[in-house]
């Protein structure tokens, strides 16, 4: 799952704010298990970019559902048709996963509406027995990663899973008051993205620790923190000077950065990947590059924060 592009996200980015949200990834498309992510802006590295999905969203029959589980505890996939009932998260849904409203016995979640897509759909499934917890390590079943079957406890969602669909972890819908409480003790941020159909709370990070769950890597956006866990899409190598158009296309410990701020990035894309630095060390930035503020204007607790880039 890729992010939006700088340009727009400059764009957009106030508005977004203002509503309590950031909306990161609205509408993304691109790899795979994704939770957690970070846009862009621009300063003295020239910004960040990101890239976005898009995608309706489609509807699946639960009768027949009883406890949500199979004879080994894990979740049953269902079937249905599409009902075209607008939801307040965009598009057409057989359900809301703010509101959590399937019926009694089953959970609203994400998935990929047709063979290949991203989560760009909701839909009713079995919710299981005894599911696991926000931040808990989880299981996809079904055919993909998108199926939308997991053992996630209602209300949350497997993503950053491996090509295994194992070892992704639980994460929270975003609440009717665009609010995470069981994500860092109420302090993750609330995203609605794929058109809607994912809204999403995502754990903060700190870049130089790169302290994300799981598969997750720590992106950031110049216009202010915070730093967000997003899962690496680096599908193009994502590696120091590689070129990207999204900023998860970078490994983590990376950020796609605008093209004239990065030496010898010669590309058609946005940008190339570049190293985060602490400003406070020495030997981080290779060539002519060297450690600069990540933001223009300080801020705090990211005050040694600094981005490998092009001095001046």
């Amino acid at each position: 799952m890729k992010m939006m592009t700088t340009a727009k996200m400059a764009d957009r980015l106030g508005q977004l704010r203002a509503m309590g949200l950031l909306c990161l990834l609205a509408g993304c498309s691109g790899g795979g298990g994704a939770t957690e992510g970070a846009s862009t802006s621009a300063d003295t590295t020239g910004g960040t970019a990101s890239a976005s999905e898009t995608g309706t969203v489609g509807a699946t029959d639960t009768s027949g559902a009883t406890d949500g589980t199979s004879e080994t505890g894990e979740p049953t996939p269902t079937t249905g048709v599409e009902t075209g009932d607008e939801t307040d998260t965009g598009g057409t849904a057989e359900c809301n996963p703010i509101a959590q409203d399937c019926p009694e016995g089953s959970k609203c979640t994400a998935y990929g509406k047709l063979p290949g897509d991203e989560w760009n759909a909701n839909k009713c499934v079995p919710e299981p027995a005894e599911g696991a917890a926000i931040g808990e390590s989880c299981t996809v079943m079904g055919e993909d990663m998108f199926s939308g079957i997991d053992n996630c406890a209602k209300g949350s969602v497997c993503l950053n899973s491996d090509d295994e669909m194992k070892n992704g972890f639980c994460v929270e819908f975003c609440n009717s008051e665009m609010a995470c409480p069981g994500t860092q003790g109420g302090d993750g941020l609330c995203i609605v993205t794929n058109d809607g159909a994912l809204p999403i709370c995502l754990f903060t990070c700190d870049p130089l620790l790169q302290d994300c769950l799981g598969t997750g890597a720590c992106y950031g956006d110049p216009g202010g923190p915070p730093f967000i866990c997003f899962t690496p899409d680096a599908m193009g190598g994502g590696m120091d000077g590689d070129p990207c158009n999204f900023t998860n296309a970078c490994v983590a410990g990376l950020n796609c950065t605008a093209a004239p701020t990065q030496e010898g990035c010669e590309t058609d894309q946005f940008g190339c990947c570049a190293p985060f630095c602490g400003l406070d060390e020495v030997g981080v930035c290779t060539g002519t590059e060297e450690c600069v503020p990540f933001f223009m204007e300080p801020q705090a607790g990211y005050e040694n924060v600094g981005i490998c880039a092009l001095p001046g």
